[in-house]
């Protein structure tokens, strides 16, 4: 007993239903891949590998949201990619106050930064650990 008053009164969650934070996490990696994508239309030499990342992202998307416990660590590389392609953007975006940077990709790209930053974040929280480590045990049965 954890001595809170609250912890009694709390149905027990079954940690193989999906918790919100997988959905969450899902629909923000795939709206920063989105965003990615439409920075990267300016950019020809690099559209054709995040247009890649961006259907990586998706289908990792549908797989960790089933429970895919390596689908996780490939969106995980994703975000990570994709970020590295668009540091150079937000650095941009912000320290060119007046050009077209900061019209067009500066707050694309931090809403795209943020976006991803968060979703991979709510991969890692301790409901989604669980809901991972749940379908883990029932593969391996």
């Amino acid at each position: 007993m954890s001595g809170s008053p609250y912890d009694d009164h709390l149905p027990e969650r079954n940690p193989a239903e999906r918790p919100v934070q997988i959905n969450a996490a899902a629909t923000l990696l795939i709206l920063s891949a989105f965003l990615v994508c439409t920075i990267a239309v300016y950019d020809p030499a690099m559209t054709q590998t995040v247009y890649l990342l961006l259907f990586v992202t998706i289908g990792a998307a549908i797989r960790f949201c089933k429970g895919g416990h390596i689908a996780r660590i490939t969106a995980t590389v994703t975000a990570a990619l994709l970020l590295l392609y668009l540091g150079p953007f937000a650095i941009w975006g912000l320290a060119n106050i007046g050009s077209v940077f900061q019209e067009d990709f500066g707050p694309q790209a931090m809403l795209a930064f943020i976006a991803s930053c968060a979703g991979v974040g709510l991969l890692y929280v301790s409901r989604s650990r669980a809901y991972f480590r749940a379908h883990r045990r029932q593969s391996v049965r």
